[in-house]
């Protein structure tokens, strides 16, 4: 398994409405109760979201984001940083565990 830390930079937030949003929230919530996402949240500046997710791939991340509602309808791009999780609280062990 692959850790990684995925930030999405808005770039057309004029474009954001309801159902969108209400899109990427169910997309995004597909992916966090499968454990593949452990942690989501909005930037304090509001110019985006940080997320963690694993997968087995660059790959299978990359195809995830390219169907995200955000990214489908111009809003948002991401940036994809790969690392390999040495140190965490021992209340992370379970989602690091090598698989």
């Amino acid at each position: 398994m692959k850790f990684f830390i995925i930030e999405g930079l808005i770039k057309n937030p004029t474009l954001i409405n309801e159902n969108i949003l209400n899109e990427h929230i169910a997309y995004s919530k597909k992916e966090f109760e499968s454990g593949r996402i452990l942690v989501t949240g909005l930037k304090n500046d509001e110019s985006g979201g940080i997320f963690l997710m694993k997968a087995e791939s660059m790959e299978q991340v990359e195809k995830y984001l390219s169907a995200e509602p955000l990214k489908t309808n111009d809003i948002q791009d991401y940036r994809v940083i790969e690392f390999t999780p040495h140190n965490f609280q021992l209340i992370a062990n379970e989602w690091f565990e090598k698989q």
